[in-house]
C-alpha cells in the first residue's frame, strides 16, 4: 500500500508577472524530485498586469498547475480561501509568489506533516534587513502581544510559507485579514504545531503588494483587538470590514479625545487652571464615549457578518475562470 500524500501547494498571485514564472519553474523542478504527489494552485487576486496571462500559459502546458482568476482584488486571506476551497490535497502549503523564500523548505514542510504535525510554519531570518526600524519592532512586538493572548509560540505570522493537515482547514472559512490568525484559531482544535527558521532573501523584482506603512500599523492594532474579543468569547478570531470601518474610527476619534484629555489634565494639574466648565472638557469625554462605542459595533460586525457567511456557505470572493 502507497504512502503517497498528495500535496496542494496554494500561491496567492497580485501583480507577480515578473516573479510567477520563475516561482513555477522552481516548483516544477522541485517536486519532479518528492515522493509524494503535488498539485499547485495559483490565484490571480485581480492583478493589474499580465500576471494571469503567466498563470493561464503555464497551467495549460502542466498538468500539475491549476490557475485560478478571481473577478477583482479580493485580499489576501479570500485569495487563500479560494485555493484551500480547490484543493484535493492530503496536506495545503501556501507559498508567496516572490521566491523570497527558496522553495526547497516545501520538502522540510510536508516532512514535518509527515511526523504527525498538524501546522507547520516558518520563521524568515533576517527579513528586516532594509526595513525601517519601526515597521520591525511593530511586527515583532505583535507577535508577541498575538502569543500571549492565544497561548501560541509563533515567531512570525507573516511568513508566506506555512503547512497544514488538509482536513483542519474545512473548519474555517477566511475573511479580511484573517489569514494572520490561522495559527491562533487552529489553537482552539488544539492543533500540533511545528515552526522552523528559513532563509530570507529579497524579492529580485517589485515590492510585495499586500500593504504596508501607517495602514499596517493600524491594522496590526485592530488584529490584536479582535482575536482578544474572539478568542474570549467565540473563540474564532477573525477579521472583516465592519472590525476595520469602526475599528479604525473609533480608534482615530478615541485617540483624538485621549489627546484633548492629556492636555486638559495639563491645565488642571500643572497651570492650576479649571476645566469643569470648559467645553473642551465636555467634547473630550464624548469622542473618547463615542470612540469606544464605534470599536463595539464594529466588533458585533464582525460577528454577524461571520455567522451570514457561515449559516448559508456563501464565498466572500468570485471565480471569473479556471484553467487546469
Amino acid at each position: 500500500m502507497s504512502d503517497k500524500k498528495l500535496v496542494s501547494i496554494v500561491i496567492p498571485c497580485y501583480n507577480e508577472e515578473k516573479n510567477i514564472n520563475r516561482t513555477f519553474d522552481a516548483l516544477l523542478d522541485l517536486i519532479s524530485k518528492q515522493n509524494h504527489n503535488f498539485e499547485i494552485i495559483a490565484v490571480n487576486d485581480g492583478s493589474k498586469d499580465g500576471t494571469w496571462d503567466v498563470i493561464k500559459e503555464y497551467a495549460q502546458k502542466y498538468r500539475e498547475i491549476i490557475g485560478v482568476n478571481q473577478m477583482r482584488n479580493y485580499g489576501l486571506s479570500d485569495a487563500y480561501q479560494a485555493g484551500f476551497d480547490l484543493a484535493k490535497g492530503d496536506y495545503i502549503v501556501t507559498l508567496a509568489a516572490d521566491l523570497e523564500i527558496p522553495v526547497e523548505n516545501i520538502a522540510r514542510v510536508v516532512a514535518y506533516l509527515d511526523q504527525g504535525f498538524d501546522f507547520v510554519n516558518t520563521h524568515r531570518l533576517g527579513r528586516w534587513g532594509n526595513a525601517k526600524v519601526s515597521r520591525a519592532m511593530t511586527s515583532d512586538s505583535a507577535n508577541k502581544i498575538l502569543n500571549k493572548i492565544s497561548k501560541v509560540n509563533i515567531s512570525d505570522r507573516g511568513s508566506g510559507l506555512k503547512g497544514f493537515r488538509a482536513d483542519l482547514l474545512k473548519n474555517l472559512r477566511l475573511y479580511g485579514e484573517m489569514h494572520r490568525f490561522i495559527p491562533d484559531y487552529l489553537s482552539v482544535y488544539g492543533a500540533k504545531m511545528k515552526e522552523f527558521e528559513v532563509e530570507f532573501k529579497d524579492r529580485d523584482y517589485g515590492k510585495s503588494q499586500y500593504g504596508s506603512g501607517f495602514k499596517r500599523t493600524i491594522k496590526v492594532l485592530l488584529d490584536i483587538l479582535t482575536l482578544t474579543f474572539m478568542l474570549y468569547f467565540a473563540k474564532k478570531p477573525f477579521s472583516m470590514m465592519p472590525g476595520r470601518l469602526f475599528g479604525f474610527t473609533g480608534f482615530i476619534v478615541t485617540s483624538i479625545g485621549g489627546v484633548l484629555s492629556l492636555y486638559l489634565a495639563y491645565l488642571k494639574f500643572f497651570m492650576g487652571e479649571s476645566i469643569g466648565s470648559r467645553p473642551l472638557f465636555i467634547m473630550a469625554v464624548l469622542l473618547i464615549i463615542v470612540g469606544l462605542q464605534s470599536m463595539m459595533m464594529g466588533l458585533l460586525g464582525e460577528l454577524l457578518l461571520r455567522i451570514y457567511f457561515e449559516s448559508g456557505e456563501r464565498k466572500s470572493y468570485v471565480i471569473r475562470e479556471i484553467v487546469r
